[in-house]
């Protein structure tokens, strides 16, 4: 999925700065997919020349002022039409699995080759790290001052996520919990 649609989209729950899109990627949506301030905002430029988002500028104090960008009317068509693309795309493709890349999985395939000790803090790290993670994406109450992302996190298609993706996490959790020991002593 390009940049620019991953901004539409979450343009479409409302107003936002690239900041809030950066953060909304490095949340929960982190597991799912990650941008950088590298590609949101040529995106966001992009997408502004297009007029398929406008923006409002926003002074700040001792800082410089900061865009908030909407999405229009052409944009919401724009995405919707990307979004027929990607899902033609996708059902084309007949790849229905996710890349994973994961530090963890390749240190645990090749555990053996590790102490005892090292095995175990890395487990215990991990386990402390999807507690936390699961805490994130169950939580209900406000995300900051400025909480912006109620429209999104309370939409029946991010309800979906938060709980197919706390279940995995769960199971994951609950996995490694009951066979850690099959790695170390």
């Amino acid at each position: 999925m390009q940049t620019d649609t991953i901004c539409l989209g979450l343009l479409m729950s409302g107003p936002k700065t690239g900041y809030a899109i950066k953060g909304i990627l490095s949340g929960p949506l982190n597991q799912i997919y990650n941008l950088s301030f590298g590609s949101i905002y040529p995106a966001l430029g992009k997408l502004t020349r297009e007029k398929l988002v406008t923006f409002k500028q926003q002074s700040q104090d001792k800082k410089p002022d900061r865009k908030i960008y909407s999405i229009t009317k052409k944009g919401i068509n724009h995405l919707k039409e990307a979004l027929l693309q990607d899902a033609g795309n996708y059902i084309r493709s007949g790849n229905y699995g996710d890349q994973i890349k994961s530090e963890y999985a390749m240190l645990l395939l090749f555990s053996e080759a590790l102490p005892d000790e090292t095995v175990k803090l890395i487990i215990d790290e991990r386990i402390l790290y999807i507690k936390q993670f699961l805490n994130l994406i169950t939580y209900e109450g406000p995300l900051s001052e400025e909480d912006n992302l109620q429209p999104l996190r309370r939409s029946p298609q991010a309800k979906f996520m938060r709980g197919l993706m706390s279940e995995v996490i769960q199971t994951a959790l609950d996995y490694i919990e009951k066979n850690r020991k099959k790695l170390h002593g």
